[in-house]
């Protein structure tokens, strides 16, 4: 599952105009990547260079399970997962860069595969994790195939059927997540991976809960068109039926109610995040990847209040400031910070009259002032820059 690069203009010109933030030491970042893609690929690569444009000096890992990049794509769709868990445990706690820790980013099944780093190691220890479209309570499903593809649809009837085999839960990665709703007690008995980092057996491992919860925060991304990971509900930990079709969110869950893993004790502290990405899977554009690692990646490595620049420039004379005025702002984690005095932070723009912001939040502030004169060609660009940031595409 690759990460669809989207290099367009506006993408571009959002970058060119996002500043560096000033951190003394950001935290370093992990990066797992998903089914079928390489530690390497053009879409990892590029994803490091817009975090690292905006946290120069940053440490970025990009996570493999062999160095030779054709051979890593491959054992994302072959290979046993406990092993390739253990092998990357060794690797992380062997790169001094990351021994105070990291904030990890994993895209698709790379998600899944974070999160059981986190439960089964976490030595480096993770402080945020990011996961998009990843499978978290599995998959009971395969992309769908075309009706007149008859290859297609046979191969996946196969992969279902010999799902629980000894061969696919020891050498298939997506059986090793599979979960067939229909075929529960089958699941929980034979399941090589998905059912252990989930705890849903009947005796719990209490290392799982306690580090999970351990997390600062944990940020799950659901696109909205996703049809590759079946049920795409998944990337919320959310349940659904494969025979009813009935959806029980994480809340209602007995997982979530019993607390197996930590969930409730995160969601009740208010550091589980629910997110959502327009398009299909891991459609992801650079103004998301700006948008992502603005608001959550470069904590101070150390947790101490993180500093930016006294004003942070984007298109069009765009400017965030700090005043004195009374904007305060009642969630400072939206900026990154442990801490707002709200002498405080407010935005006023000189070019976007008749082109007014309407969700603040995309800039992770309060409130919009939205002044002066547009200017020409720049003011009419500048909209097309934040309807991307509301989740369109423009190319």
């Amino acid at each position: 599952m690759q990460l669809h690069q989207r290099f367009g203009f506006v993408a571009v010109l959002v970058l060119c105009f996002v500043t560096h933030v000033v951190v003394a030491k950001p935290r370093p970042v992990v990066i797992w990547h998903g089914l079928g893609d390489s530690y390497d690929s053009d879409g990892m690569t590029r994803v490091s260079e817009i975090i690292k444009d905006i946290y120069p000096g940053i440490f970025i890992h990009s996570v493999y399970v062999n160095p030779d990049s054709e051979k890593d794509s491959k054992q994302s769709l072959f290979g046993k997962l406990d092993d390739q868990l253990a092998y990357v445990c060794d690797q992380l706690a062997s790169i001094p860069e990351l021994s105070s820790g990291f904030d990890g980013v994993g895209f698709s099944q790379g998600g899944l595969f974070l999160r059981a780093y986190v439960e089964r190691c976490n030595s480096p220890p993770v402080g945020k994790l990011l996961t998009f479209g990843s499978p978290h309570n599995g998959v009971f499903d395969f992309p769908p195939c075309d009706k007149r593809d008859f290859i297609c649809r046979r191969r996946n009837a196969a992969l279902k059927y010999q799902a629980y085999s000894y061969y696919a839960q020891d050498s298939v990665t997506v059986a090793q997540y599979y979960r067939d709703t229909e075929r529960f007690e089958e699941y929980l008995e034979r399941s090589a991976f998905l059912a252990d980092v989930n705890n849903e057996r009947e005796v719990k491992n209490e290392t799982y809960k306690a580090n999970l919860a351990s997390l600062e925060q944990l940020v799950m991304y659901l696109f909205l068109k996703d049809e590759t990971v079946v049920p795409k509900e998944s990337a919320w930990f959310a349940n659904v039926d494969n025979k009813s079709g009935s959806l029980t969110m994480l809340e209602n869950r007995e997982l979530y109610k019993q607390d197996w893993l930590g969930l409730r004790e995160l969601g009740e502290s208010g550091r589980t995040h629910f997110r959502t990405i327009e398009g299909r899977h891991m459609s992801i554009t650079d103004v998301a990847v700006i948008e992502f690692a603005t608001q959550y990646l470069g904590t101070e490595e150390k947790g101490e209040l993180r500093e930016h620049d006294a004003s942070k420039k984007y298109a069009g004379g765009l400017t965030v400031t700090k005043n004195d005025d009374d904007n305060d702002i009642n969630d400072p984690k939206m900026l990154g910070v442990d801490k707002v005095d709200n002498d405080s932070i407010s935005v006023n723009s000189n070019n976007l009259n008749g082109n007014d912001i309407d969700d603040p939040t995309v800039l992770g502030i309060d409130k919009v002032e939205n002044t002066g004169s547009r200017s020409g060609w720049v003011g009419s660009k500048l909209q097309t820059i934040f309807d991307a940031y509301s989740g369109r595409v423009y190319n």
